[in-house]
C-alpha cells in the first residue's frame, strides 16, 4: 500500500490533499505517510475508528506521538463517512473494511472523488449472509460491483488472500481517476502483491517463512513483528501463497 501511495505522491505531486484510512491496530502507513510530507505541502490525515474500546486503547498513543498529534491530524471515534465527503482535494483513501459489502458499505463509494484521487477497499470475498447483499454483488461478485459502481474510476488491480489459514478470503481492490498513474501502474510498478520466484533467493526465503509461520497458527501480528513486515506486505505473501495453493491443486488435478 505505502508503494503505491509513494507512486501516487511522485506522480500527481499534490500540494493540498487527505489521506483517509482505517487504521485499526497499526498505524504504521499513517506514520510513513505523514513522514513523506514536505515543505509546501498540506496533508490532511482523516483516521476512523468505530470501535470505541479500540479507539479508547490508541487515543492516547495517537495524542503521544509527535506526528500523529499535530495539526491536520484527526483521529475520530467514528465510522467511515461516504467519500465524498473529501472531494473537496485530492485524496488517497484506504478503505480497509475486511466486512461484507452491504448496501451500507458500498454506498460510501463513488465517483465523486476529486482529481487525482486514489481509492483501495478491502472487503470479504466470501458471504455467509447473502441475504443481506445486494442482488447485483451476489450475481457477479464485489470486484466487478464494484468496478461497475466506480465507472468513471479507472480500475488498477485486484488481490485476494486470507488472514488466516482457515480464515475468510479478502479482496483488495485499487482504483483511480489519475490518467497518469494508470500509464505508470499499467507499466509494471510494484503495486501488487510480490511474484515469489527462484530468481529472487532473498523473497523466495521470506515467503517460504511466512508460509511456515502461517501453517504453525502465528497471527498476523506476530508474523509482522517476527519478520518485520508492513501489513500490505504481508498479504501480499499471503495472496502468493493462495496462487501456489491453486497451482498445485490444478497440478494434482492433471494428474
Amino acid at each position: 500500500m505505502f508503494s503505491l501511495f509513494k507512486y501516487w505522491k511522485n506522480i500527481t505531486k499534490p500540494t493540498h490533499y487527505n489521506v483517509v484510512s482505517l487504521p485499526g491496530e497499526s498505524f504504521e502507513f499513517e506514520l510513513k505517510a505523514l513522514e513523506l510530507e514536505t515543505e509546501g505541502e498540506y496533508m490532511n490525515l482523516h483516521m476512523y475508528e468505530k470501535l470505541q474500546k479500540v479507539h479508547e486503547k490508541h487515543d492516547s498513543f495517537v495524542k503521544k506521538n509527535p506526528l500523529l498529534n499535530q495539526a491536520g491530524v484527526f483521529y475520530k471515534n467514528e465510522s467511515l463517512p461516504p467519500l465524498s465527503a473529501f472531494a473537496y482535494a485530492p485524496t488517497f483513501a484506504w478503505a480497509d473494511l475486511c466486512g461484507t459489502p452491504s448496501p451500507k458499505n458500498v454506498e460510501l463509494f463513488n465517483n465523486s472523488m476529486a482529481a487525482k484521487s486514489v481509492l483501495v477497499i478491502t472487503f470479504a470475498n466470501r458471504f455467509r449472509r447473502p441475504a443481506g447483499l445486494d442482488a447485483a454483488v451476489q450475481a457477479f461478485g464485489a470486484v466487478k460491483y464494484m468496478k461497475h459502481k466506480l465507472s468513471s474510476m479507472t480500475f488498477l488491480f485486484a488481490e485476494e488472500y486470507k488472514c488466516k489459514t482457515k480464515g475468510t478470503p479478502m479482496v483488495m481492490m485499487a482504483f483511480t481517476n489519475s490518467k497518469t498513474l494508470v500509464g505508470v501502474v499499467k507499466r509494471g510498478s510494484p503495486v501488487k502483491s510480490p511474484r515469489v520466484t527462484k530468481s529472487n533467493p532473498n523473497q523466495l526465503k521470506l515467503f517460504r517463512k511466512v508460509v511456515s509461520l502461517i501453517n504453525k497458527g502465528f497471527s498476523n501480528e506476530r508474523i509482522m513483528a517476527k519478520l518485520k513486515l508492513r501489513k500490505m506486505e504481508l498479504a501480499g505473501y499471503k495472496a502468493a501463497r493462495t496462487r501456489e495453493l491453486r497451482g498445485n491443486g490444478r497440478n494434482m488435478k492433471k494428474s
